[in-house]
């Protein structure tokens, strides 16, 4: 993808997810992030007290990027860890519900409105100056404390008809079992291999509520049973991986978030989800880790704020 914009001109990206909340001054020549803050995420005190700290950081980036931009407008976008209709509402509410809060009046005083799916903001930011910024067409998925993914055309990740081409479904039939083979197997692929998920089953295995995945990663160095629960989870994952590709043929796959932007993690998925691939000439497709990181989201939003205010005004 072309730059975004040959001068001077900035927005802030706010992040918002499941347990922290990240905004960022991106600039827009080149999406270097030039200012950076995080918060908790008040997930449990409900959504407006979301929408209060996604307020107050982002009046707090503007601030201390006054020096930087000069009077130049600044525009903020928001992306949320939740599906986003293609008009920019949320439609769920996983992890707080900012459907029918007044969201609007609030984030107003910044220009206008932009809110974009997590996802599809740290696809657009990989494919513009990331991991996917030379291929027509690639897959990025999310994994972390909870897992999405999105199709991306040519720099335009893909919303379907809804906004809702982001998710891994819910409790799929996955196949029948037993002497009879009479009895379902269901899997909610979040609950057993998001990084929630994945922490919270390591957790009941030692008997430790709160474990994290990165508790049962540790252990895995060394211990058979987090060994080969992380194992029985990255294999759920890789055939999943494995169908998304079967499914879009992208030219490359694009794996970030907290889970998949682990080296190590992202490494034994990229082996076991080959298998999973039925055209021998896709079989070798790169599957790479996201290059952006934890800023992906952000730079991603603002940079589709910046670009949607721009569209606005000429």
């Amino acid at each position: 993808m072309d730059d975004l914009s040959p001068g001077d001109s900035y927005a802030v990206g706010v992040d918002v997810g499941g347990t922290k909340t990240k905004a960022c001054l991106v600039r827009m020549a080149d999406g270097a992030v030039l200012i950076e803050n995080t918060r908790a995420t008040p997930c449990a005190d409900g959504g407006g007290a979301v929408l209060d700290l996604v307020v107050a950081m982002a009046a707090e980036t503007q601030r201390e990027a006054g020096e930087l931009v000069r009077g130049a407008p600044c525009p903020v976008g928001v992306c949320l860890p939740e599906l986003v209709t293609n008009q920019g509402e949320p439609g769920s509410a996983w992890n707080f519900e900012w459907r029918g809060l007044d969201y609007r009046t609030p984030l107003s005083a910044f220009g206008p409105v932009y809110i974009e799916s997590d996802v599809r903001a740290a696809a657009f930011a990989e494919g513009w100056i990331g991991a996917g910024r030379d291929a027509g067409i690639f897959v990025y998925v999310t994994l972390s404390t909870g897992m999405s993914h999105t199709l991306v055309i040519d720099g335009k990740p893909y919303g379907g008809a809804r906004g809702f081409a982001i998710h891994f479904a819910g409790a799929e039939l996955v196949a029948w079992t037993g002497p009879n083979k009479d009895i379902e197997v269901r899997q909610h692929i979040e609950v057993f291999a998001s990084g929630k998920g994945m922490g919270e089953r390591y957790g009941a295995l030692i008997g430790k509520p709160g474990a994290t995945a990165r508790d049962l990663f540790e252990a895995a160095k060394s211990a058979t049973g987090a060994n080969r629960l992380l194992e029985n989870s990255l294999l759920s994952i890789a055939s999943y991986l494995g169908q998304l590709i079967n499914i879009l043929d992208p030219a490359i796959m694009v794996i970030g978030g907290g889970v998949g932007g682990n080296p190590d993690i992202n490494r034994r998925l990229g082996e076991l989800t080959r298998p999973f691939i039925f055209a021998d000439l896709a079989r070798d497709l790169p599957i790479v880790p996201a290059a952006l990181g934890d800023n992906a989201c952000a730079i991603g939003v603002a940079a589709l704020s910046w670009r949607a205010g721009t569209a606005v005004s000429q």
